[in-house]
C-alpha cells in the first residue's frame, strides 16, 4: 500500500510540473510570436526615387513594416527595375506582382467608365477632385475592376497636365497646331488635342524623354512633379500651366493576394494605405512647388490668363458630347452633378 500512494504522489507531482511547463492560450510565447517577413508585397514602380510616386511608396513601405513588427515586408523596385508601366500593370493583373501605382487610363480597356477622368477640366481645383474620388461613385466605378485583379487601396494626388514644347510660348490652342505632343494612348485625351489642333502622338512614359531629345516628339504633357522629377525641362524649351486634366493615381494590390491575406494584415495594409494617401496629397503640394523652382532654371514657364484658359476649354468642350455614350450618358450625368454638387458647397 505504501509503494502504490508513492508512486501516486509520484504521478501527481508529474502532472504538476507538465502543466505548470506547458505554454497557455494567452501566453505571448511561441504560439503568438511573430513570423519576420511571413508576407512579402514586391512593389513595381516605373518612377525615379525621387519622384512622388515612389517617395509615397517608400512611407507606406515604412507603415506597413512598421505596424506588422516585420511581419509583412514591403520591397520597392523603382525605375522600371522589373519592367515597363505594361510589365508592371501585367505582372499586378496575374499576381506575379503583388502592387503597384498606376495613373487611371490602361484600365479602361475592363471599363469605359474610367475615361471619365481622362475628360478635359473635370475638377475645378484639387480639393473638388479629392472630394469626388472619395465619393461613393468613384468607389463604386474602382470596385468595377476588382474580378479583373485590381483591389484599388488608396488614391493619390497625380497633380494636373500641363503642356510642354520646343517650338514656341503657348497662349492658346492654336500654338500647338501641327505638333507632335506625346499623350497618353487615351481616345479622349486624343480627341481633345485634335481639336486643339495638335498631332497627338501615343508614346510609353518611359519613351518620352529620348523623344524629345531626338525630336521625334516636340513636346508632350504631364504634371509639373513629373515634368522635374523626369527631367523633361532639360529637353523642353517652353512650359505652359494650361491644367488641362487632373490625374488620380490608384494604388492598387492583387485581388487575391489581398482576399488571401488574414484579417489583420488586411487591417494593416488598410491602414497604412490611408496613412500614405495622406502623405501622398501633402507631399505634392511641397513637390510641386520645388518642380516649378527646377523648371524655371532651364525652361519659360507661361501662365495662362483666365481668358488664355478659357479658350483651352471652349475648344476641349466637345469631347463630353463625343464620348457621352462610351462613358454612358447615366454615369455621365450623375457624376456631372456630383462635382456640382461639391463645387457648390
Amino acid at each position: 500500500m505504501k509503494s502504490k500512494r508513492i508512486l501516486a504522489l509520484i504521478l501527481a507531482l508529474m502532472l504538476l510540473f507538465v502543466g505548470c511547463s506547458s505554454p497557455s492560450n494567452t501566453d505571448s510565447g511561441e504560439g503568438t510570436e511573430v513570423k519576420q517577413g511571413e508576407f512579402k508585397i514586391k512593389v513595381g514602380l516605373v518612377t525615379p526615387e525621387q519622384d512622388i510616386a515612389t517617395q509615397s511608396m517608400r512611407h507606406f513601405e515604412a507603415e506597413v513594416e512598421k505596424l506588422s513588427e516585420g511581419r509583412v515586408d514591403v520591397e520597392l523596385f523603382p525605375g522600371g527595375a522589373i519592367g515597363g508601366s505594361a510589365d508592371i500593370f501585367n505582372g499586378v493583373q496575374d499576381g506575379s506582382i503583388e502592387m503597384c501605382v498606376n495613373i487611371y487610363p490602361p484600365f479602361a480597356q475592363f471599363t469605359d467608365a474610367f475615361l471619365l477622368y481622362n475628360l478635359p477640366y473635370l475638377f475645378s481645383n484639387k480639393e473638388v477632385a479629392f472630394e469626388f474620388l472619395d465619393s461613393d461613385i468613384a468607389k463604386e466605378i474602382a470596385a468595377s475592376i476588382e474580378d479583373k485583379g485590381f483591389k484599388q487601396l488608396a488614391v493619390f494626388d497625380g497633380g494636373y497636365r500641363n503642356v510642354s514644347n520646343n517650338d514656341k510660348p503657348v497662349h492658346a490652342p492654336s500654338d500647338l497646331e501641327g505638333l507632335k505632343i506625346r499623350t497618353l494612348n487615351n481616345p479622349v485625351q486624343i480627341d481633345y488635342f485634335k481639336a486643339y489642333g495638335a498631332n497627338p502622338t501615343p508614346l510609353p512614359y518611359g519613351d518620352i524623354y529620348v523623344g524629345l531629345q531626338t525630336k521625334t516628339i516636340d513636346g508632350q504633357e504631364n504634371s509639373f512633379s513629373n515634368i522635374a522629377s523626369m527631367k523633361f525641362n532639360e529637353v523642353q524649351k517652353y512650359v505652359t500651366d494650361t491644367q488641362h486634366g487632373f490625374d488620380p493615381v490608384g494604388m492598387f494590390i492583387n485581388t487575391d493576394i489581398y482576399a488571401s491575406y488574414p484579417d489583420e494584415v488586411k487591417a494593416i495594409i488598410d491602414e497604412a494605405a490611408l496613412s500614405t494617401q495622406a502623405f501622398n496629397r501633402e507631399l505634392a503640394i511641397e513637390l510641386e512647388a520645388k518642380a516649378l523652382e527646377t523648371i524655371a532654371e532651364t525652361t519659360e514657364i507661361t501662365y495662362l490668363t483666365d481668358e488664355e484658359r478659357q479658350a483651352f476649354i471652349d475648344a476641349a468642350m466637345p469631347t463630353y458630347k463625343n464620348f457621352e455614350e462610351q462613358i454612358g450618358k447615366e454615369l455621365l450625368e450623375k457624376a456631372l452633378a456630383k462635382i456640382e454638387e461639391i463645387e457648390n458647397k
